[in-house]
Order: structure tokens, then sequence, then C-alpha cells
């Protein structure tokens, strides 16, 4: 699924080297949690994989095909269709209905109407079948980030990348939503977690730590 191989990043700008030769695997269906302190390379990692930012030195294969040398456009391409991302701060346009937040992805890639029908299911899957009309100032933190989720599964991506998800939660939103990517994963999702929470990062299958650029596995 994803696959990392001599992988390094470099800053040119600052010569910071974020990343140091590392090797990573994620096997389709996969839960796996990355922490580490800051500066460690975590959000880099995250970039990386999620191909907004391409590798100095090394390789990425995403679900087979290798992208470290992709244009731009086809790197833009690929993360549309192929990953799903889930952020501290929901990123939710704030004039959109839940539903219409949900369904961005599919409006954006010119999905035609009749196959958007499925925004519906993905606010369902997450539990909010009766806020589909709310707007994101009338949702709790909790549910702006289950709306974020929705969005992020709508595609059917082949990997959900969640950085920092319930960081900005109180303790029963976050174990809410932490509670959904047990949900997801028994269902079949491949998820990459990056936490600063080690009581997050042990609900993964897999838990890695990055100290100074390397990879480590802890479990």
């Amino acid at each position: 699924m994803l696959k990392l191989i001599s992988a390094s990043k470099i800053y040119d700008s600052s010569g910071v080297t974020a990343l140091r030769r590392i090797d990573l695997h994620v096997a389709r269906g996969d839960y796996v949690s990355v922490t580490g302190a800051s500066g460690s390379g975590k959000s880099t990692l995250m970039h990386i994989l999620g191909l907004l930012d391409t590798l100095s030195a090394g390789s990425y294969l995403l679900c087979g095909t290798d992208v470290s040398h992709l244009s731009p456009a086809a790197l833009a391409a690929r993360r549309a269709s192929e990953i799903g991302f889930v952020f501290q701060q929901f990123q939710l346009l704030p004039g959109l209905t839940a539903l219409e937040n949900t369904a961005l992805p599919l409006a954006i890639g010119g999905i035609p109407r009749s196959v958007r029908l499925a925004r519906r299911a993905a606010l369902l899957s997450v539990g909010l079948g009766d806020r589909m009309e709310h707007l994101p100032n009338a949702l709790s933190g909790g549910q702006q980030q289950r709306v974020a989720i929705a969005r992020a599964i709508i595609t059917r991506p082949c990997v959900l990348l969640a950085d920092e998800p319930t960081a900005g939660l109180d303790p029963v939103s976050a174990a809410d939503v932490l509670a959904l990517f047990d949900s997801l994963h028994e269902c079949g999702h491949t998820i990459v977690l990056i936490t600063h929470d080690p009581a997050a990062a042990r609900r993964a299958t897999r838990r890695l730590r990055l100290e100074n650029g390397v990879l480590f596995n802890i479990q």
C-alpha cells in the first residue's frame, strides 16, 4: 500500500535533514501510529505520505506505483483520488453544510451528481445523520471532526492520513473520534495516525516513533 525505501528529506533553504533514510511499509488494512517530539519529522513524514512534498533521496511507492518523480499535476491527481486527509483544525468551509462539506472532494473531482449521494452514506457512517444540514458553527468540535472524517473517506481512498486529529478536542470528543477510527479500521480502512498523544497512539495495531528524523518500531 505505502512503501518508503531509504527515504530522506533535506530542506535546501535551511540544510535541515528532516527524514533520514527511512524504510516504512504500510500494508492494506494496517492501522499505524507515529509519535515523536516537535521537530522530530512527523509533519514532514505526513507531507511525504500525502504527496504534499517530495523526497530528496529514496523512493515512495503508493499502491504499487513509484511516485517519487511524478510531476506536480500527477501528484495532485493521485492525492485527490488515493489519499484521505484529517487535520487538527477540521478545515471545513463555514458557509457550507455538513453535507456540502462532505461532498467537496466529489465536486472538485467532477464526480456525477448521482454518485454524490454517497455523501449521505458517509455522514451516516460517522454518526451524523441528523446533522446533515447544519453549518460548522452549529456543530461541536467533535462533530466537525466527524464531518472532516466523512469528507476524507468519501472518495474511498487507499489510505487515511490523520494529523493530530484529537489535539483540539475535549477528552470526551477525542475518545469518540478515536473510537470512530477504530471502527473504520475494523471496516478495512488503512490508517496512518500522527499524534502527540500516547493514549491515541496505543489504539493503533502498529506503533512507530520518530526521533531526529529516524523511524523506530515501538510495537
